[in-house]
């Protein structure tokens, strides 16, 4: 299971939550009608992304009160599910964890061991050679060829910590 969204709060007093984003795959919401939220199973009744905030109505929350109780858990989803439904220029998280990360000449960089999130863009944390250095992705240093993650070398060293 893949965590795509955690709730904050109650939003409203008809148990619709709102929920932050963990996932660039928001296509999966056009699709989901249920998921898992903490360990339970819960059915979707309707879904509406705003200002960068998921808003979503559970079947099983019905006051504003039941969803206070939901604050904080996560919401999952099979991968499988998240696999489909991401595009060709899309990596999961969980699959980039332990990838070799090259250069454009073929040089390796590392190996990704963390990926981190601030708010403004995701951080790689590479290792190599016992050193670790943190990368922010930033779209145009990087670029996928044969399924395969490829930053620029000459534009890496602007960003790399």
């Amino acid at each position: 299971m893949i965590e795509i969204a955690r709730i904050l709060k109650p939003q409203g007093i008809k148990g619709e939550v709102k929920a932050e984003l963990l996932t660039d795959v928001v296509s999966i919401f056009d699709v989901l009608t249920e998921c898992l939220v903490g360990n339970k199973n819960m059915h979707i009744e309707r879904v509406s992304i705003r200002q960068g905030f998921l808003y979503i109505k559970f079947d099983e929350i019905k006051t504003r009160n039941d969803a206070e109780n939901y604050r904080n858990l996560v919401i999952k989803v099979p991968k499988t599910l998240l696999e489909e439904m991401k595009g060709d220029d899309q990596f999961l998280v969980d699959d980039l964890i332990g990838t070799i990360l090259y250069d454009d000449e073929g040089n390796m960089v590392g190996q990704i061991v963390e990926i981190l999130n601030y708010g403004a863009s995701d951080i790689f944390v590479v290792e190599n050679e016992g050193r670790t250095y943190d990368i922010p992705y930033v779209e145009e240093i990087f670029k996928v060829e044969n399924d395969q993650l490829i930053v620029d070398s000459k534009r890496l060293e602007e960003v790399m910590v």
